[in-house]
């Protein structure tokens, strides 16, 4: 993400990698963005690709869920996306006056995000190589094979590994309902964790943790179990700014959320998950959110109501569909959050 203009000048190189095991949601996550800006209550903002790949991904992500109510297709491939998000801020400004006194307005301030993000599928994060992998190879003879003296292969994973060590944030996303039925958010957290620490730590004079700064993004919240999980002991809350009553678990609750979410399982790793975190990256650094890309179901209601049914998606012939109308919950946030971080510094 950056500060410079869209129109006529060069993206400042800042950069977000999207990481998540199989099935954490990554590309429904992404595809609701378009849907979770224009949700918001207050008009102050407005995201638009910068080439014709991430606007069409706009274009058929946001069609596909909201017309067609079915997700969209899995990431098969890694791919690059660049946005600009316009947006408004009421920021408060003090002014001296007369005989030492000082008066604060408010004025509104436009910024403007570059939100640049990297996709790949959730097997490039693993311990085992993703099936039909990618190979970019530097042939410096000319032929049909690689001569002498050329450059390594580097294989599709290598090359998101690579990536990955050199972004300002990173947006790491969790299925909690996953990890408390396989167990293995862990492995691909730390397999992933482990080859960006080689790139980053292991050169000479390198700091002693990593310089990301790191969204948490525990998804699926509209998942019946992590719904009702969140309900019975206390941890959603309602913000009187949602004009839906939508509920939602406070940022400064949602790591404790994901531990406890975790412990009603055998299998679950989020305290090592959660430990590793504070360990590789600076603490301040690194914030959790829960999220849901599609939201709680609403049905005809304009303020939602816990009517004992608020899962949004169902069952269509053995494949899993968006049951209603798509309202993001906590999808822009952390991406907001790590626009914030990475612009301070």
């Amino acid at each position: 993400m950056s500060t410079t203009p869209h129109a006529g000048s060069s993206r400042a190189p800042k950069s977000i990698g999207l990481w998540g095991a199989p099935s954490s949601g990554k590309t429904t996550f992404l595809a609701s963005l378009f849907i979770a800006v224009n949700r918001r209550p207050q008009k102050d903002m407005a995201i638009f690709g910068v080439d014709d790949a991430s606007t069409n991904f706009l274009i058929d992500s946001t069609r596909t869920m909201t017309r067609d109510y079915k997700f969209p297709a899995a990431t098969q491939a890694a791919v690059s996306y660049s946005w600009t998000l316009n947006m408004d801020s009421l920021v408060e400004r003090t002014v001296a006056g007369r005989f030492g006194r000082k008066t604060t307005t408010a004025e509104v301030r436009r910024s403007q995000f570059n939100i640049d993000l990297r996709d790949a599928p959730g097997g490039y994060f693993g311990n085992l190589p993703a099936q039909a992998p990618q190979l970019q190879r530097i042939n410096l003879g000319g032929g049909g094979s690689p001569a002498a003296g050329a450059a390594p292969a580097v294989s599709a994973e290598a090359e998101m590994m690579d990536y990955l060590s050199g972004c300002d944030g990173l947006l790491l996303l969790i299925d909690p309902v996953r990890e408390q039925e396989l167990g293995d958010a862990h492995d691909y957290f730390q397999t992933t964790l482990l080859k960006i620490a080689q790139r980053k730590l292991a050169a000479p004079g390198a700091e002693h943790r990593l310089p990301h700064h790191v969204a948490v993004c525990v998804t699926k919240f509209d998942h019946p179990d992590v719904y009702r999980f969140a309900k019975v002991n206390k941890y959603h809350v309602y913000e009187e700014e949602d004009p839906y009553l939508f509920p939602r678990v406070h940022e400064n609750d949602a790591e404790g959320f994901f531990r406890e979410f975790c412990r009603t399982s055998r299998k679950g790793e989020a305290e090592l998950i959660c430990s590793a975190l504070g360990s590789y990256f600076e603490p301040d650094r690194v914030r959790f959110f829960v999220s849901s890309a599609i939201g709680l179901h609403l049905g005809d209601s304009t303020r939602f109501r816990d009517n004992g049914s608020p899962q949004n998606t169902e069952d269509v012939n053995g494949v899993p569909a968006i049951r209603g109308r798509v309202y993001p919950i906590n999808v822009l946030e952390p991406i907001l959050w790590l626009g914030q971080r990475v612009l301070a510094g």
